[in-house]
Order: structure tokens, then sequence, then C-alpha cells
């Protein structure tokens, strides 16, 4: 239902809408969640690739309203982004480090250089690039509004987005000189998802949709139509690229006026959310940064033991929203209250203690000839870190009450 008598405020729907595509960012990053090939290209390629769009849209909705109401509000935004970027960074240096290790087999000086590109560019973990996409893009997109115009912002971020879209459409690229220029830009960059290419039409449209929301609302009766039309070219366009040869399938063209139209019709619900969303968003935000983690440790244990359901499908995928629901909540308690260097250390320490063993365990009784990710020993590190700081906290409070 739409809201055709207020402004687009249902903030609530919003951040449900966020929960649920933090949920479809892990079924991306997930092994198949089903053995029908069409289904689960369906799934992964086509319905969940809104969430991340989405995610760029309402931030920068969000960002824009704030600004609107404080000075200084994007500068102390992308200050506390690049902040929290960097934690997160530095939790991830083993993990990214593993990767890179592993994957591109660097070592030595290219491993460091390769670890500060990915920290600028792409993240330090793959999931990480988000963040510095958000950053570049909010920055640039605020910067341009101040010199040019919607329509010509516009233009220019359709323009990027479309020569992003060479990564999802690259089977049909010709070959010779711009085949060739483009495996030479992937070769430097690794990807075309990036602030500039992909995020900026998303956060121009979330800036717009903020800037111009009274006018919109001519466009409010309208809105379940038009989702509902470019919902069903989204999937035309994603079976028609489902046997095209693709680097990637980040980059569908109909995400744009989809995710318009889907924000639009989101803001201006008229459902009434009655609970607090609060917990709901915190969790959103750290779905999205701990996933990785647990799906490296539940999919590889599957791996290393054999066991199919666990490696991948839908009890695969459950098992891993589960154990990210958990640490996400481990890491919410943590933060609520005051943190102390020496528990820090001594976490992050005993973590070690504890790694140590039960990794040996799981690489000594796993079935032999199975190679397992490196990745593995820092998740591990990783997770039981935080549930030893989050441990020493309760012991620290119990010895507080008696």
């Amino acid at each position: 239902m739409i809201n055709l008598s207020n402004k687009l405020n249902n903030y609530k729907m919003v951040d449900i809408v966020k929960y649920i595509a933090a949920i479809m960012v892990i079924c991306i990053h997930c092994n198949p969640i089903t053995s029908q090939e069409p289904l689960n290209f369906f799934i992964k390629n086509i319905v969940c690739r809104i969430a991340v769009p989405f995610f760029f849209i309402s931030s920068a909705y969000f960002v824009r309203k704030g600004s609107d109401h404080k000075e200084k509000y994007i500068k102390n935004y992308l200050k506390k982004l690049g902040k929290s970027y960097l934690a997160w960074s530095i939790l991830f240096i083993y993990v990214g480090i593993s990767w890179i290790n592993e994957h591109l087999g660097y070592s030595g000086f290219l491993l460091i250089i390769s670890f500060f590109f990915g920290l600028l560019q792409v993240g330090v973990y793959y999931h990480l690039w988000y963040i510095p996409a958000m950053i570049f893009s909010l920055f640039i997109v605020n910067k341009a509004l101040k010199y040019i115009s919607y329509k010509t912002v516009f233009l220019i971020s359709i323009l990027l987005f479309m020569f992003g879209s060479l990564e999802t459409y690259y089977g049909f690229l010709p070959a010779g000189i711009l085949k060739n220029t483009f495996d030479g830009i992937i070769q430097l960059i690794f990807t075309t998802r990036t602030g500039l290419l992909f995020g900026s039409i998303f956060v121009t449209i979330g800036f717009f949709i903020y800037d111009y929301q009274e006018r919109l609302q001519s466009l409010l009766k309208f809105l379940p139509f038009l989702t509902i039309l470019f919902s069903f070219l989204l999937m035309v366009e994603g079976f028609f690229l489902f046997n095209v040869e693709r680097l990637d399938m980040n980059f569908l063209l109909m995400l744009i006026p989809f995710s318009f139209f889907f924000f639009l019709w989101i803001l201006s619900s008229s459902i009434k959310i009655k609970i607090d969303t609060k917990k709901i968003r915190e969790l959103s935000m750290y779905y999205y940064f701990v996933h990785p983690v647990c799906i490296i440790l539940v999919e590889e244990t599957g791996k290393g033991y054999q066991l199919s359901w666990l490696r991948s499908g839908v009890i695969s995928f459950f098992l891993i929203v589960l154990f990210t629901h958990f640490l996400s909540l481990i890491i919410i308690e943590i933060r609520k209250k005051a943190r102390s260097r020496k528990q820090i250390f001594l976490a992050g320490f005993l973590g070690i203690f504890v790694t140590f063993p039960v990794g040996i365990l799981f690489f000594v009784n796993r079935v032999d000839n199975i190679n397992v990710k490196y990745e593995m020993v820092p998740c591990l590190w990783f997770v039981f870190s935080f549930v030893v700081y989050y441990l020493l906290q309760k012991r620290k409070k119990i010895k507080a009450v008696n």
C-alpha cells in the first residue's frame, strides 16, 4: 500500500528491507543454495542483486537528510565511516592477506602493495569494497552537485555505470581494442565494482529522492506498477545473461530504474511497523561485516569433512545466517560497554590460544587430500577473540555485582 497523504517517511520499513537485503548479500556470497542452476541463478544473481543498490540509495538518502539539518554532517559522516572502515580492515588484515597469498600467490613487497591497493580500492577482504565505494561516491556526488545540475550528474553516473556493466556484459565485447583495453583495466583495478562506476548512480538517486521528495509525490500512485514493471524487466535482463560469459554479475542495467522506484515504494509505504527497528538496523550492519567469516567456517568445515549439506544448500545457508546473527549479537553487546585496551589485547591473545588447538584438530581430522581455504584459521581467531572478549566482559560484570 502507498501512503498518499504524508511525506516519504516510512523509515522503519527501510530498516526492515535493509535487514532483508543484508541476508541477500549473505546469499550472494554463499555457495549454491540449490542444485537447480536456473533457480540458483535467479535467486543469487537476480533477486539478491537488488540488495547493494538499496544500501547505497538508503545511505545516500539519510546522509542528504542529515546534511540538510547540519552543515558539516557529510564531512563528519565520512570521517566516521572512514574510521569504521579502518577498524574493520584491521580486523580482517590476516584474513585478507591469507586470501591474497592463496589466490594471487603474492608475497613480500607485492603482498604489501596489493594490500594497500585493496585498502583504497576494493577492500582488504572482498565484502569491504562497499565502504570505500560509499565514501568515494558520497564525496564525489556531493561535490559535483555544487557545480552541476542533477541532470548532468545523472547522465555522467549512468554512462559510468554502463561502462562498468561491461564486466557483466563481457561476453558481448568484440575481440579487438575495446576488449583489450577493458581487459587491461580489469588487470589493473580487478573489478569495475567501485564507487565511481557502481556507487555514483545510486548515491545520486538517494540524494535526488530526498531533494525532490515533494515533487515525487505525484509518482506515488504509480509506484506499485512501475516497481513491478522494472522488476520484470530486471528478471528478463538477468535470464538474458544466463548463458553469456561474465566476469561478474554486479551490473544489471535495470537495477537503476528498479532501485529508484522500489526505494520510493518502501519509503512511501503505509504499512505501520510497531516495533523499534533500531536493533534490526544494527543487525543488518553487522551481518554485512561479519558474514564472510561465518561463510568460511561453515562451508570449509563441510568441505573438509565432506559434509555436502554443510558445504552448500539451504541448510548450509540457514546455519550461516544463524551463525552470523549470533556473532552480530555478541558484537552489539560488546559495543554497548566501555572497552579497555588491556581486555582487547587479552582477548586477542586468548583467541590465538584457543584457535591453535582447534585449528590443529580441524586440519588433522579432515578428510585426506581435501584442501581448505587458508582463511579458515584467521576466521577461527576472529570468532574466538570476540567470544573471549564477550566472556571477559560478562566475568567483569559478575565480579562487579558480587
